[in-house]
């Protein structure tokens, strides 16, 4: 028995909607995998096959989506670093209470950052491996040290200029001193400066931090 023909274009339809859905999630796999094989091997070590086995695909499939290994380095520091910090900056930029809420929020949103993605896994490996991949510093540089200095800047500029901050001091410098320490717990969160999965004593890291930085610009 044949099936109707509304049926059958029913089905032609259907199917074609779930090879459309599963060519947009394609992509996010292949970083996901990616993303898991570069933290356990490197960037250099890892190949573009093993990423493919890995996400369950063929590897001109890799190459469909990220032609080249580049490309998918580039696609992954995108989406866990410059999208997050996109983010952060706009919060920051559009933030109008007190400039004690500014800086206790932007550590709370820094600390769910560093939970996941390439903050949590292997920041400390991009960086290691940028003297090997110079573009990996250079967008680390660009488009996430640069711009979020200088939000923080204009943060702290703006809350001098209404009197919580203390006049005098270079913004600037200003960004730098309070974004050094969340650097380095992103670093810590591998092992280097704190304890590993130790969430209080981070948490009472990013206390101190803020809390100092304010006694020491309060005018």
């Amino acid at each position: 028995m044949t099936a109707r023909p509304d049926t059958a274009a029913r089905t032609h339809r259907q199917t074609a909607a779930a090879r459309r859905e599963r060519a947009r999630a394609r992509p996010a796999e292949i970083l996901d995998a990616a993303r898991d094989l570069f933290s356990r091997k490197g960037f250099e070590a890892a190949r573009m096959d093993e990423v493919a086995a890995a996400a369950g695909v063929t590897k001109p499939a890799v190459y469909r989506y990220f032609p080249g290994k580049d490309r998918l380095i580039e696609a992954l520091l995108e989406e866990d670093l410059a999208v997050p910090w996109r983010r952060l900056a706009a919060w920051i930029e559009a933030h109008e209470g007190p400039i004690e809420a500014m800086v206790e929020g932007f550590a709370d949103r820094v600390t769910q950052m560093q939970s996941r993605g390439l903050t949590r896994g292997y920041l400390i490996l991009a960086l290691d491996e940028s003297g090997r991949r110079p573009e990996i510093a250079a967008f680390i540089r660009e488009q996430i040290l640069a711009p979020g200095l200088m939000v923080l800047a204009r943060a702290f500029y703006q809350a001098a200029e209404r009197g919580e901050l203390a006049r005098g001091h270079d913004p600037a410098f200003m960004a730098r001193m309070f974004f050094a320490p969340f650097l380095q717990a992103s670093l810590g969160s591998v092992g280097y400066a704190l304890p590993v999965g130790d969430e209080a004593e981070q948490a009472r890291y990013r206390q101190f931090h803020t809390q100092a930085f304010l006694r020491a610009f309060r005018p």
